[in-house]
């Protein structure tokens, strides 16, 4: 028998002994075509709890699972490669099969499968995953070609209330009330990219009546639109369209948030929020200005004390310092020094990524259009290092990907001299040295980013 691993992500689900409800437990039943081509284990985790099972499966791929599940529960199920995965919903009661085609090229980021039986909220899953989540759909890009806020909101809700039908129609009020919820914030975060295209496409963005009465009619004291990141999002807007060059990206944040919200709750949780990312992300040449702003900003004194370490430790990643070293191996297993690839005349790109991370996955096909872009160009060095654990598993995907730029790896993942030196406690990262082996960005624009090729060719001239 092979494992099938796979991560249950459980809201309110008590992780201990389960009392089964009298419809009895849930069960699924599946068969995975040409399992021995392609593995299915767990790899994503969401920001809810969860508990993480193990699945047997049979040499010709066919599996039974029953677990009680009192109160639902979502299943994630994703493929080896990362290439694709696929959620769906399980209540005590319900009886799905699903029949999966394990190496199938995946399908706006989700595998191709047949579901059958209990599948009306799994069916809800599909719809919002396939035509309001879709990351090809909605993007800030296609927002700025309507010709006004109004049309654009209005194709979201369009699209949204047949996804409200859909929701209704499976009966459960835990599951609705839940995802309804969901589907609300989801409009409004996505509103914003109305504006946000705008600015990457260089239109104007306070102009919008319609947009501005918008934005202004959302709580911000509310502290459910600092957790949702509504708030983040109105004072990445407002950024933007009223530019202050005078002062740092961090000082004019804080200025907003206090200028805009008067609860002091949620102006700790965001400039503690904005903190750690800006700690996460890397030092830049306004770490002691922001620092000083923040201070002025949170009553938090607990967390002012963390941030003033960590800013005294973190001062060696300014742009302009000597990058740390660190050791590497390359896929023959030959050992050396990052300061035997940065350095050498050449701008290096580095991305820092794993196999089972699927938002580095989802980053090589545009990692690959850059390495073609550029080349032949002499000026710049794209290369990849893996933080892996599992040596073999790094090999195969290198096997069957084939990249055409080189790729390294470090030790202990996480708790490698490259993750503790450059502060990296999440992936991918992408990071820019100059031809003399010193700090451009710690925390560089994605290859996905649209603007990475004018980024990368200010820098090579």
């Amino acid at each position: 028998m092979k494992k099938l691993h796979h991560i249950l992500v459980v809201a309110g689900l008590a992780l201990g002994v389960l009392t089964a409800c009298k419809s009895g437990p849930a069960t699924l039943t599946g068969e995975i075509k040409d399992y021995k081509a392609a593995g299915i284990e767990c790899m994503l985790i969401t920001d809810s709890s969860f508990v993480q099972d193990s699945v047997d499966i049979a040499e010709d791929g066919s599996f039974t699972y029953s677990r009680d599940f009192p109160e639902g529960a979502e299943i994630w199920f994703v493929s080896e490669d990362a290439k694709g995965f696929l959620r769906l919903y399980l209540k005590n009661g319900d009886k799905q099969h699903i029949v999966l085609a394990a190496n199938a090229d995946s399908v706006i980021g989700r595998c191709e499968v047949i579901f059958s039986g209990d599948t009306k909220a799994t069916e809800y899953f599909r719809a919002f995953d396939k035509d309001f989540a879709n990351p090809t759909k909605w993007t800030p890009k296609e927002a700025a070609g309507y010709q006004s806020f109004n049309s654009f909101k209005a194709a979201l809700e369009s699209v949204a209330g047949k996804l409200t039908e859909q929701l209704k129609a499976t009966g459960d009020k835990r599951f609705i009330a839940k995802e309804e919820k969901k589907l609300k914030d989801k409009i409004l975060f996505t509103s914003f990219n109305y504006m946000r295209g705008r600015h990457q496409a260089g239109q104007p963005t306070n102009e919008d009546k319609d947009f501005l009465a918008f934005a202004e009619s959302i709580d911000y004291n509310d502290m459910e639109n600092a957790k949702n990141r509504l708030l983040d999002m109105y004072i990445g807007w407002y950024q933007t369209s009223h530019p202050d060059p005078t002062s740092g990206p961090g000082v004019q944040y804080f200025n907003i948030l206090k200028q805009r919200v008067s609860n002091q709750e949620v102006i700790n949780y965001m400039a503690d929020m904005y903190m750690a990312s800006y700690m996460e992300n890397g030092a830049d040449a306004y770490q002691s200005v922001t620092f000083e702003a923040y201070q002025h900003t949170t009553t938090n004194q607990e967390k002012i004390e963390k941030f003033k370490t960590m800013c005294a430790n973190i001062g060696k990643l300014l742009p302009g310092n000597v990058a740390p070293d660190f050791a590497i191996s390359d896929v023959k297993g030959n050992s050396s020094k990052f300061s035997d690839v940065v350095g050498k005349g050449k701008v290096v790109y580095i991305d820092v990524w794993a196999t089972w991370c699927g938002p580095c996955c989802a980053e090589i096909p545009f990692m690959e259009k850059l390495v073609e872009h550029y080349a032949g160009n002499s000026k710049i060095e794209i290369i990849s290092i893996s933080i892996d654990e599992k040596l073999d598993k790094w090999k195969k995907k290198l096997e069957a990907d084939k990249p055409e730029w080189q790729q390294f790896i470090v030790p202990d993942g996480f708790k490698s001299d490259l993750c503790k030196e450059y502060k990296i406690n999440g992936i991918p990262r992408f990071m820019l040295f100059d031809k003399d082996g010193t700090i451009i960005n710690v925390n560089a624009p994605r290859p996905s980013d649209d603007y990475i090729i004018s980024y990368l060719n200010q820098l090579l001239k």
